[in-house]
């Protein structure tokens, strides 16, 4: 009697100690930006998370680059997100390329529970930070063909 007592506990604790730990989800896919005018490609490059425009509703050129050969270069292709690291479960840090002024600010990069991902740009060393959520895609192989590792490079310096 007192081993099937002992016996269910037992197991429930082997089946927890035993149990695949779940997999973090990987950031890697096509994701569609919060007002939906852009799909935003995100690829494994080396060690690091690079996030390039993949599409556009209203394709643009990078007018804003400080550097005026990428003036008439169009915004698909570009990466926005620069080198991108890992710095926990489901977490990244690195840079963001803003076209809309053409900066570059820290960036701070996390798959939530949901499911979504949440993108954020910030300044002052990272004290004051804003963004937006982003939605996964399923894949899409002309965009895929848009963008490539060998276009991971800060904007500013293609």
């Amino acid at each position: 009697m007192l081993f099937r007592c002992l016996l269910l506990p037992l197991l429930a604790v082997f089946a927890i100690v035993l149990s695949p730990a779940a997999k973090a989800a990987s950031p890697e896919g096509l994701w569609l930006v919060e007002d939906q005018t852009g799909r935003i490609k995100i690829q494994k490059c080396g060690g690091q998370m690079w996030v390039f425009v993949g599409w556009q509703k209203a394709p643009k050129n990078d007018t804003e680059n400080p550097n005026p050969a990428r003036h008439g270069k169009p915004l698909v292709g570009t990466p926005i997100l620069i080198g991108m690291k890992p710095v926990g479960e489901d977490r990244y840090e690195g840079e963001i390329y803003n076209p809309r002024n053409g900066k570059v600010y820290k960036s701070k990069m996390v798959v939530l529970p949901s499911g979504k991902l949440q993108i954020k740009g910030c300044v002052l060393g990272g004290l004051i930070c804003g963004g937006e959520d982003w939605v996964k895609l399923p894949e899409d192989p002309a965009i895929n063909a848009k963008v490539a590792c060998a276009n991971a490079q800060s904007p500013l310096s293609r």
